[in-house]
């Protein structure tokens, strides 16, 4: 199902603003952690996401930790923004594929790339919560996403002591 693991929070920022967010799963990771995930699947995905044409994703997608450091957009169609030029060889970014696709959806993706398995730093967990602040006050739908859902955006969530909303559906 997709999005995989899709949770909403809400966090009061120390301004004192209130915002709800959400966390789920990279595209295709209902699928497994390997293998290519189809352009159908994203689509699947994207119409799955919460909020309807003032959407945000909050990419901490990056690189595995793994020898080779592979990117985390090797499973797709379209790279990360921040990926190494010559690796993306053409493909386009994750918010042009966006931009393509699913215009009418008006999706924006802010990217804070970190490695799989590791630690979420500090300066990333600040600049991610910089980022859902001013973003939540502008209005958009606010989407926190890595690769299984849990660890990284979890790491977040504990830094933000955002408190989980169970039981209320997304408003799509």
């Amino acid at each position: 199902m997709e999005p995989y693991r899709l949770k909403r929070w809400k966090v009061r920022f120390s301004s004192g603003r209130e915002a709800i967010f959400w966390t789920c799963a990279r595209p295709g990771r209902s699928r497994g952690s390997k293998g290519q995930v189809p352009d159908d699947v994203v689509v699947r995905w994207v119409k799955g996401l919460p909020g309807a044409n003032s959407t945000a994703i909050i990419s901490l997608l990056g690189r595995k930790q793994s020898p080779t450091g592979a990117s985390e957009f090797s499973f797709y169609s379209f790279s990360g923004g921040l990926d190494n030029p010559a690796e993306r060889k053409g493909r386009p970014t994750l918010q042009q594929w966006l931009e393509k696709h699913h215009r009418d959806r008006g999706i924006q993706v802010v990217e804070h790339p970190t490695i799989d398995f590791q630690q979420v730093g500090l300066n990333t967990l600040e600049a991610v919560a910089t980022t859902l602040e001013e973003l939540s006050a502008s209005g958009k739908t606010v989407i926190i996403v890595d690769s299984g859902g849990d660890t990284r955006t979890g790491a977040v969530c504990r830094h933000l002591q955002a408190k989980e909303q169970t039981g209320i559906p997304p408003n799509r």
